[in-house]
């Protein structure tokens, strides 16, 4: 398989915003025909003297008719949150990317944000997100027109697209073992217990606001530990939940650290009530990102037994059915992405030894791809570590935008970028 590669050049503008000039384009296989991949342009929205930025990926920031943006806004990005210490949610302006505060949350970092999703029952005008009540964690549904407000006993991790149940983690548990994903005053309540019997994936409806727990963290060791006795010595702890497009099965990481202080996770799937639980990616496989394609297909990247390389990896639910996606074109890990129907694929890379991110799409259909965008990571503890940067790729609702944050390099500071189609 051979890779082609060439450059467009576009001085197309987008409001006032600023557009990066040159764009590169590597295309994949099997057919390398330019005309075939969209057109695009790349331009940063938001900007200083504050940082702006969404979080994490596999949630959008545009509402249902995509007339509104949503994303948090910080005074610094130069370390964790302090107890007590806010960010703002407001509503971005697409034209000119200008911020309109609408609450404050203290339940956020960095890396994930406040895990903003717009309600699937109000996709236009309510947000769901967290915060914190009196110490306490909970979660926050906010009408952004009205500035009506309810609260939710947990806080969320994922919502389903039906709007009936939303899946919630214990982020104090995350503030201990992986602090990146924590809260800041968040107390784990069962630090002294390896596998808690009474911590794990807990399950909100949204009508009732009744919470029950799914999967234990208990659960998961005993169906595991058999196959790997190694997790018997380490404290467990479930991490990144996400539910697929019906709202039936979610999947889930179970996560370790090994004896050098590295992640050692595995993933699950469970239907929505924590039954028919099974494991899909082994422990010492080095999963770290994925997603959903659809009801029944799960993507993600890790190590392939026998292989020597991460990749991305398709396979049907409940299956080591894996298949390479863009072998040899996808390097690596990413935060991988699917439009709703399925089709594209948007992922990135970061490449240590440029010091560099880059943002990947790939055409599931045609089997090829392209590099959307490359930015050098001008300051390296925004390229690794607990304050870093990803750029977390995220679709609009029609499929033809992508937002992604990034620190730009004119300011210093975080902000969100777009990625628009053109005539895609």
């Amino acid at each position: 398989m051979k890779r082609r590669s060439f450059i467009q050049k576009t001085s197309v503008g987008l409001g006032s915003l600023l557009v990066f000039p040159t764009l590169s384009k590597t295309v994949f296989p099997n057919n390398p025909v330019a005309d075939e991949l969209p057109k695009f342009k790349v331009c940063r929205l938001t900007h200083s003297p504050k940082h702006h930025f969404f979080g994490y990926y596999g949630m959008s920031p545009w509402n249902q008719s995509e007339t509104k943006m949503v994303c948090l806004e910080s005074e610094f990005q130069d370390r964790l949150p302090n107890p007590g210490e806010t960010a703002n949610i407001g509503l971005v302006n697409q034209k000119n990317g200008a911020f309109t505060p609408l609450e404050k949350t203290a339940a956020w970092n960095l890396q994930q944000g406040s895990l903003i999703h717009w309600n699937p029952l109000k996709p236009d005008s309510e947000i769901i997100y967290n915060d914190q009540k009196n110490d306490e964690l909970v979660s926050v549904k906010l009408n952004v027109n009205s500035g009506n407000k309810s609260l939710l006993p947990r806080p969320i991790s994922a919502v389903a697209t039906t709007g009936k149940h939303a899946l919630s983690l214990t982020y104090g548990r995350l503030g201990r073992l992986r602090k990146v994903v924590g809260y800041a005053n968040s107390v784990d309540p069962y630090a002294n217990e390896a596998h808690p019997q009474k911590d794990g994936v807990f399950l909100i409806d949204l009508e009732t606001n009744e919470t029950k727990l799914i999967v234990s963290i208990a659960e998961v060791f005993e169906k595991s530990v058999t196959e790997y006795p190694e997790l018997a010595k380490r404290h467990m702890w479930f991490n990144h939940t996400v539910i697929n497009p019906s709202g039936t099965r979610f999947l889930f990481l179970a996560r370790t650290r090994n004896e050098k202080n590295n992640l050692d996770s595995a993933m699950f799937t469970a239907n929505m009530d924590g039954s028919d639980l099974a494991q899909v990616i082994p422990f010492g496989s080095g999963v770290s990102h994925f997603g959903w394609r659809n009801d029944n297909e799960v993507i993600a990247t890790f190590y392939k037994k026998g292989e020597t390389d991460m990749k991305h990896y398709l396979f049907p639910d409940k299956t080591f059915d894996y298949k390479a996606v863009g072998d040899g074109f996808i390097i690596g890990n990413g935060h991988c992405t699917f439009t709703a129907d399925g089709r594209w694929m948007a992922t990135d890379r970061k490449d240590s030894s440029s010091n560099s991110q880059s943002v990947w799409l790939y055409d599931m259909e045609l089997d090829k791809g392209m590099i959307l965008h490359a930015k050098p990571v001008n300051e390296k503890r925004y390229f690794s570590g607990d304050i870093r940067c990803d750029f977390h790729p995220r679709w609009n609702p029609s499929g033809n935008k992508i937002c992604f944050d990034a620190v730009d390099n004119e300011t210093g500071t975080r902000q969100m970028h777009l990625i628009e189609f053109i005539n895609s």
